[in-house]
């Protein structure tokens, strides 16, 4: 019987063409004892099944074919519309239920919600990461929903921007590959993201940290005043620290119950840090010990709720080291 999820703790770097990149990552920061916060990654041969049931490969190549890169009102469009076939599609009844069993396995009444996350590859090729370009869904509650979110996160695959980075790229589109990963949801006080070289001067002593209250949803997407801080990669000591005037955040949306919702900082808090100096040090040693271990410079997203570090990914990053 084929087995269509894996937990993250089966997963290695070497997955990607099974798990898409970030799956990978997790699975091995998830072995090397990172704190990850626990999951499942649905392994990229589960879309294919679920379009095959559905007898939906043939309708979708027609529509892929006929993409018209030149006209992005065309694009949206054409691309929305097989979107809208793989969220309207029917989760064959064996991947249901071997999600539904490791989803259950996963939740308790102390930690309810997931997250939904993207995790993408090309099939027979090294690229494993298209940053951006296809959807994550955070404190998703229930098995409908679960369920709902995963065939979006799926049809993420076919945003416009997507199919349009697969063309520039000459990428075939059947070649694109997504495995989403599911994962108990960290409900941070403060996350972002690090590089462990400095992004613009490629400084490889240096270790930059962007922060902002809430998940990191708002750091990652441009949106918001973040905190910064540069620390020597050596002595981990602070090189530089501005405390921004924080305007927005991302928390869960109350008033729903679940779902993310971006929100004004409240103002006792806006100019406050989100960083102490243990947990600036503790971010540094966490990430010059994934850096030591993957042999590059890392771009790292994290979170901390109630004090704990999380790790929720590790990169390379893309624009060091290269001409």
């Amino acid at each position: 019987m084929m087995t269509f999820t894996l937990p993250l703790r089966e997963i290695s770097k070497d997955d990607a063409q099974r798990c898409g990149g970030k799956g990978a990552n997790l699975g091995e920061l998830t072995q090397i004892g990172a704190r990850v916060p626990p999951g499942f990654c649905i392994v990229a041969d589960a879309l294919p099944h679920l379009l095959r049931s559905n007898a939906l490969d043939s309708p979708i190549a027609e529509v892929a074919e006929r993409l018209d890169f030149e006209d992005l009102n065309a694009l949206e469009a054409a691309t929305a519309g097989i979107r809208s076939m793989i969220v309207s599609a029917r989760i064959p009844s064996d991947l249901e239920a071997e999600i539904q069993d490791r989803y259950r396995a996963l939740v308790s009444d102390a930690n309810r919600y997931v997250a939904v996350r993207s995790s993408v590859a090309v099939r027979d090729s090294s690229i494993s990461s298209f940053p951006g370009m296809m959807d994550t869904y955070h404190y998703v509650l229930g098995e409908a929903e679960l369920l709902e979110k995963i065939r979006e996160c799926w049809a993420s695959l076919w945003t416009g921007r997507a199919a349009f980075a697969r063309h520039r790229q000459e990428i075939a589109h059947d070649r694109g590959l997504i495995a989403p990963v599911i994962q108990l949801m960290v409900n941070a006080d403060a996350a972002g993201v690090l590089f462990t070289a400095h992004p613009i001067t490629q400084a490889t002593t240096e270790i930059v940290i962007e922060s902002n209250w809430g998940i990191g949803e708002s750091v990652v997407s441009g949106r918001s005043m973040n905190d910064f801080f540069v620390l020597d990669k050596e002595s981990l000591a602070v090189k530089e620290r501005r405390i921004a005037r924080k305007n927005v955040m991302v928390t869960m949306d109350l008033g729903r119950g679940s779902g993310r919702l971006e929100q004004a900082v409240p103002p006792a808090r806006a100019s406050e840090p989100t960083l102490s100096e243990a947990q600036l040090v503790e971010l540094g040693r966490t990430s010059k010990g994934i850096e030591d271990h993957f042999g590059f410079n890392v771009d790292m997203e994290w979170a901390y709720q109630d004090g704990t570090l999380y790790v929720l990914q590790a990169r390379r990053i893309r624009t060091v080291g290269k001409e």
